[in-house]
């Protein structure tokens, strides 16, 4: 207490037992010890309600331990406890978001990356890989599914009226991830739509591109702001990386005026136009794996220490 008490500050005691055996009870230690704070600090306050200092002592059968901060932890579920997703993950803000707060209620993801070379480049798919990474300190290893999807795009873009090209992109990738889901042995869909945030993510959007499966989609971050959304990916080290200038598949072909409510019987009609089935079959036999690990993070590190010295 003389450490960290300043002038004019308030305290209480808060003491518990888990050796039951101790000559004094909960009630009895906060007097005595009360007494003993006010003997070495004599001009110091009680306040029971919401004091400066809570000094909390639990007394065990092998020690009684003192504290008088409280770090909260992260919370949630062990990973893999509420079985696994596939996480929908591009280059921006919000997926990774979403894949932090399904790890936090225990949900073991598996991170499904559309790429589009050569209009996606590289640096795209590295950027979806490093956020990739940093989710990996909340769950352990994740597996990076990258998926090709340039013939699907140029499809699209070939026989589909310009509204109805984000519609359209976004039933193929949700088709494609369910079936890798579906191979994959995983239970649920997971995204990072926000509500209203852009074109593809109003309840009729939402609506004509869910049609393509049963599935269940969660939607970690769809009821927040961007603010919120931002405030969670700068705690998770995720902000960073998603603001780097490398486009990704959802971005380079999108239209100026795409439709805001679009008709599911108006997009069946456009997917008719197409060989959907082969193209997703093609899409998923094509699918590239890799194991992505908190290592390889430290692995750069230490190369370019290495190549510096």
């Amino acid at each position: 207490m003389k450490d960290i008490y300043k002038e004019g500050m308030t305290f209480k005691i808060s003491s518990k037992r888990s050796d039951h055996n101790f000559e004094l009870d909960s009630r009895e230690l906060n007097q005595t010890l009360g007494g003993a704070v006010f003997e070495a600090i004599p001009n110091v306050q009680v306040q029971m309600k919401n004091p400066d200092i809570n000094l909390q002592v639990e007394i065990r059968e092998e020690a009684a331990y003192l504290s008088y901060e409280t770090i909260r932890g992260a919370g949630g579920l062990p990973v893999g406890t509420s079985g696994k997703g596939m996480l929908m993950l591009s280059g921006g803000i919000d997926s990774p978001v979403a894949g932090y707060l399904a790890l936090k209620r225990g949900v073991d993801i598996e991170a499904v990356h559309f790429a589009s070379p050569p209009y996606t480049s590289p640096g795209a798919l590295k950027k979806a890989q490093d956020l990739t990474r940093k989710l990996t300190k909340f769950g352990g290893n994740i597996q990076f599914i990258e998926v090709p999807f340039t013939e699907i795009q140029e499809e699209i873009k070939a026989k589909a009226p310009e509204a109805y090209l984000m519609t359209l992109t976004r039933r193929f990738m949700m088709r494609i991830t369910d079936r890798i889901r579906e191979v994959r042995k995983g239970l649920v869909i997971i995204n990072g739509e926000s509500l209203g945030q852009v074109a593809s993510q109003t309840l009729e959007s939402m609506q004509a591109i869910n049609a393509v499966t049963n599935t269940p989609i969660i939607r970690p971050v769809v009821t927040m702001d961007k603010l919120e959304i931002i405030d969670i990916a700068q705690k998770i080290d995720t902000f960073e990386i998603s603001i780097q200038p490398f486009e990704d598949c959802c971005t380079i072909f999108a239209p100026d005026r795409p439709k805001t409510n679009p008709k599911i019987k108006n997009a069946e009609q456009y997917d008719a136009r197409m060989d959907v089935e082969g193209l997703v079959e093609r899409a998923v036999a094509g699918i590239m794996i890799t194991e992505i690990t908190p290592q390889a993070e430290k692995d750069a590190v230490d190369e370019l220490i290495d190549d510096l010295l």
